[in-house]
């Protein structure tokens, strides 16, 4: 009996699914430097170091530019193509040396995008997530101005420090990434016009 193309189908994306999620929990337990591909999103890899992992979630302290730990990132698993061990000892000796402490991060299991975006808005004054849903993420930063039972809405500052006029509001199904600080968020948060919600 053959198999349909959606079976076969199916059936490789859950064989993908469980190696990734093995490679991550190696990631966690080793608290080693991380690339993950998410290439339906992504053009490059993102690098860093797990601190969390759940049901349907992770957390990253991002490495950005060779050994500066950055911002955190929160992704879903089920977005994640490969997840690679890799990076020498160069890279583990540098952020031992510059003294940056990793960031901790702790969540339940059965965390939500809701549940992940308002522990955001209380670790960072901006929010900034990524709409997923057209096989193009839109990085939305800004400040949250409700987290509703099925909806967010959520008040984008630009690129020049302004804010937008009107709410937007975004089913929690649509995020697929979570950002919290980071250099560019940070200054816009610091040199950015007050926010007026």
């Amino acid at each position: 009996m053959r198999l349909s193309d959606t079976a076969q189908l199916w059936m490789l994306r859950q064989v993908k699914h469980s190696k990734v999620r093995r490679r991550l929990g190696e990631a966690l337990e080793s608290g080693r430097v991380v690339r993950v591909w998410r290439d339906e999103y992504d053009s490059t890899s993102t690098d860093g170091i797990l601190i969390a992992l759940t049901q349907d979630w992770f957390v990253m302290h991002v490495v950005d530019d060779g050994v500066h730990l950055d911002g955190l990132v929160m992704m879903r698993t089920r977005d994640v193509d490969m997840v690679r061990h890799g990076h020498d000892e160069y890279v583990q000796r540098g952020l031992q040396g510059l003294g940056t402490p990793v960031a901790t991060f702790t969540c339940s299991d059965d965390v939500t995008a809701r549940d992940l975006i308002m522990a955001a808005a209380e670790l960072h004054p901006l929010s900034a997530f990524a709409l997923g849903d057209e096989g193009e993420e839109q990085l939305m930063i800004g400040t949250l101005v409700k987290a509703g039972k099925k909806r967010v809405r959520h008040r984008f500052i630009r690129p020049n420090g302004t804010w937008a006029l009107e709410d937007d509001r975004w089913r929690y199904e649509q995020i697929s990434s979570i950002t919290v600080g980071g250099r560019y968020i940070d200054s816009l948060a610091r040199f950015g016009l007050p926010s007026p919600v």
